[in-house]
């Protein structure tokens, strides 16, 4: 596959997750993402930062969902959503500038 298939299909994942995000936040289902995204730029990270961290669990549960029978874990994502930033980064504090 060619470089630019693969950065036109990671472009179209991160606008698939960043979708879900957003709809989870117009919904407030779970209320737990804007709270993890608030919270988390409350710590220091910037909204694209947290956008992204919590699109990683997004994507691990769209994943699980791939290769499981289970469908959506909420139990698991919320708790999930609650130990942001771990385990993908350490925490931050509010006063640390973000890259």
């Amino acid at each position: 596959m060619k470089k630019e298939q693969l950065q036109q299909i990671n472009q179209r994942l991160q606008s698939a997750i960043e979708a879900v995000i957003n709809q989870q936040i117009a919904e407030n289902n779970p209320p737990q993402t804007i709270e993890t995204i608030e919270r988390l730029q409350t710590e220091g990270f910037s909204k694209e930062e947290a956008y992204t961290l919590v699109g990683h669990l997004v994507s691990m549960e769209v994943a699980e969902e791939l290769i499981g029978e289970k469908g959506l874990d909420m139990e698991r994502y919320v708790d999930a959503l609650e130990k942001l930033p771990a385990p993908f980064t350490k925490e931050r504090s509010a006063d640390e500038e973000s890259d």
